[in-house]
């Protein structure tokens, strides 16, 4: 069966209706309609043959979208790269990608046996206004439509290979469960390299024929604070470290009045502390969501309860083989927004998509609802003195027994006779109590020995990917740092 996901994407929705939103430019559908089918007439009229890959490498805005979804509509695939990417990783994936083109701000970044297959704005602006619309290209549902690349948490990004079926599903999780509607506006404050505003906003408000809010700026507290009160969004899609930024910055009390009805977080775990006090402090609920670039939609879903999260519709969710000694286990996600695999990667392939499910490293516990709770990564989960600890579980105990401590994680690390040991990392807010240290390591001394950190040491803020996710192998190089 033949389809194309751009087209999917923007099928029979109003054409007057607002499409997408960055500053004071507004597309309508139809424009943005004729910005896509133009945009691929023009990367068409380049030499862009079906199956060839483009990286489009820009910050966010109307011109990232049509170009994205042009490459799509013309029937090539479409590439999202961080702006701001680190220089050894770009090089790395354009060494492994073979980009046929590179929209990009300018050439300088890029190695140069391909600075020639670069195209900047200024030139794809010429090119597109002189293009005619072209139809959309007929693909295979399994013809690959776009990459996304793994946040490299555990090394270099991988790309994940996503089928052009996936615009046949995946705004469900965000008619069926957030309940968006074409009269919704949608923001999220990650950029749309990164799986989960790409799926959950930026796709799934546009099959849903909503309006997409987008802001070329790097997210920052104060900067999402200023979108949401200029552009009055009605779902927020955003991280636990930014929802926990606006709280530090005094940022979040005054949100709900712009009419915000639905917060959701994911990207990483979201504390329950972290919960309870965004609901304290604004009245509005965290909707807590788990995807992976793997299955771009969120595939498990807590409403906010706190009852643990559960399989959306569509997904089917099974535990592995329980890892023993009463630690949690790793799950088999079933979805059909799942990607083919990875690109060039036959090892991880075989160890993380078998036999029609996504097996990650992330691991969890059922619990008595019958729902799952997260339990971290697999680098989470390690065994001090014989007996399990939850990694996850410490920091927030930890963190939330000391109201000045803004974020925590802690890492396994060898003493110094090579015993694994634990050390915990924490920073704190500008306006912490003076004894905020004393009360830590009170706390921390009423452990059970298993779980006491050996090592309590401050910092001003965790490393984290360009996606806020915790690198918490950095930690370790940090503590090593330390002596």
């Amino acid at each position: 069966m033949t389809t194309n996901a751009a087209a999917v994407l923007l099928g029979e929705r109003d054409p007057q209706r607002t499409a997408l939103v960055c500053g004071v430019e507004r597309l309508t559908y139809a424009a943005l309609r004729d910005a896509v089918a133009r945009a691929a007439s023009a990367w068409r009229w380049r030499g862009l043959e079906q199956g060839e890959r483009v990286a489009i490498k820009l910050p966010d805005g109307c011109a990232w979208v049509s170009a994205f979804l042009g490459t799509i509509w013309a029937g090539g695939v479409a590439v999202a790269v961080n702006p701001r990417i680190r220089s050894e990783d770009w090089q790395f994936i354009v060494g492994e990608a073979g980009f046929r083109f590179i929209l990009a701000e300018s050439p300088e970044d890029t190695p140069p046996q391909f600075r020639d297959r670069v195209v900047t704005p200024a030139q794809w602006v010429r090119g597109v206004t002189s293009a005619a619309p072209i139809e959309p290209a007929a693909m295979d549902e399994e013809a690959p439509a776009f990459w996304s690349h793994s946040s490299g948490t555990s090394g270099r990004p991988k790309a994940v290979v996503h089928a052009q079926r996936f615009a046949l599903h995946v705004e469900r999780v965000a008619a069926e469960l957030l309940g968006v509607r074409a009269e919704d506006r949608l923001y999220a404050s990650s950029k749309l390299f990164f799986s989960y505003p790409l799926g959950n906003s930026l796709f799934s408000g546009l099959k849903l024929g909503a309006t997409v809010i987008l802001d070329p700026q790097w997210p920052t507290a104060g900067s999402v604070a200023a979108t949401i009160a200029e552009q009055r969004p009605s779902l927020l899609f955003s991280v636990p470290s930014l929802y926990r930024s606006l709280l530090k910055e005094g940022l979040a009390r005054g949100l709900a009045r712009f009419g915000i009805r639905a917060c959701v977080s994911a990207g990483e775990a979201l504390p329950s502390s972290l919960r309870d006090e965004w609901r304290k402090e604004t009245g509005m609920t965290i909707v807590d969501g788990y995807g992976a670039s793997e299955t771009l939609s969120l595939v498990l879903l807590d409403r906010g309860e706190g009852e643990g999260l559960r399989p959306v519709p569509g997904v089917e969710v099974q535990g592995a083989s329980p890892c023993g000694d009463g630690a949690p286990t790793p799950i088999r996600i079933k979805a059909p927004t799942l990607a083919l695999g990875y690109w060039n990667r036959p090892d991880a392939d075989a160890a993380y998509f078998r036999d029609g499910a996504f097996c990650p490293t992330d691991l969890f516990e059922r619990t008595g609802a019958g729902a799952w709770r997260f339990s971290g990564r697999d680098d989470s989960m390690v065994k001090i003195s014989g007996r399990w600890v939850n990694l996850v579980e410490l920091e927030e105990r930890l963190a939330g027994s000391c109201p000045g401590i803004i974020e925590a994680a802690a890492v396994a690390v060898p003493d110094s006779d090579g015993v694994a040991a634990v050390a915990f990392f924490y920073a704190l807010r500008s306006e912490a109590p003076a004894d905020t240290g004393v009360a830590l390591k009170a706390c921390a001394d009423g452990l059970p020995p298993y779980q006491r950190p050996r090592w309590l040491r401050v910092v001003p803020s965790l490393p984290r990917t360009a996606t806020g996710k915790l690198l918490r192998r950095k930690l370790q190089d940090l503590h090593a740092a330390h002596g």
